[in-house]
């Protein structure tokens, strides 16, 4: 989606126990500005005449002499600012997966169930983007009245591995993928210290204030990154969870930085 209509994205995802995903992919075409490894150049043009700025008490002008064909042009694949004086804007586009089906557990003897959502994003921001993620509703993986848990760190960083009392059931999320926020990466045995980002590892618990579970400081256009989520719901040994089909309703928000 275009910054120049929204400069951020939210989808609202459905988490429901005992049904199947699928993913739907979005495919854009997005043009490449001139670089190489010691430069950028974001526009360019070709002009024989003109002024940055002209000004009085009543008016301010910038004009070039020389450009043709400037303008709005845009088609189902591109959007085109030709001129060296159309506005410099920013987009960032995210994908919309299908709900996420948990396999079902047992309620009596203690067991897990794992699965994962992914997001496209892609911006043409040179500082990059920020995306984070909320549930709806605290807890945020209910049924009725009854619920699991969200998961809470041992501390202030969230726990390397997961980890709940045999009596006790929990809900949490671990994000992945090569833009996670420093919090969530590890050095192979905490969290929130090194840059590595070891899968299955460093989970925290949703919470309907947002968390901020993934970052880049740059552009990725063309191709975009995948920001993938992993959910765990799990039921202690020593625990009783009733019966039933638990949803979790999340948000997930991308911005231009």
């Amino acid at each position: 989606m275009k910054k120049d209509i929204f400069n951020f994205h939210k989808r609202n995802v459905l988490i429901i126990l005992f049904f199947s995903i699928s993913l739907f992919p979005l495919y854009k075409i997005f043009a490449q500005v001139m670089q190489s490894g010691t430069y950028k150049i974001q526009s360019d043009s070709i002009n024989v005449g003109g002024k940055d700025t002209s000004s009085s008490t009543s008016y301010k002008l910038g004009d070039t002499a020389g450009e043709l064909g400037t303008g709005d042009s845009n088609s189902a694949n591109y959007n085109l600012h030709a001129g060296f004086w159309q506005m410099q804007e920013s987009y960032i586009a995210l994908s919309s997966p299908s709900d996420l089906a948990l396999t079902a557990i047992g309620g009596l003897n203690g067991e897990a169930s794992e699965g994962t959502m992914s997001w496209l994003v892609t911006t043409d921001n040179l500082a990059g983007y920020s995306m984070s993620i909320e549930s709806v509703t605290s807890p945020a993986l209910t049924s009725g009245s009854d619920f699991f848990d969200d998961y809470t760190p041992a501390g202030a960083d969230p726990d390397y591995n997961f980890s709940i009392l045999a009596t006790a059931s929990a809900f949490g999320f671990s994000p992945e993928g090569i833009d996670v926020n420093s919090r969530f990466r590890d050095n192979g045995l905490a969290c929130n210290i090194g840059a590595g980002e070891t899968s299955t590892k460093c989970w925290d618990g949703l919470s309907t204030t947002p968390k901020n579970a993934f970052q880049r400081t740059s552009s990725n256009q063309p191709g975009g990154s995948t920001a993938t989520v992993r959910f765990r719901a799990e039921s202690g040994a020593n625990h009783i969870q009733p019966a039933g089909s638990y949803s979790a309703p999340i948000i997930v928000t991308a911005i231009t930085l």
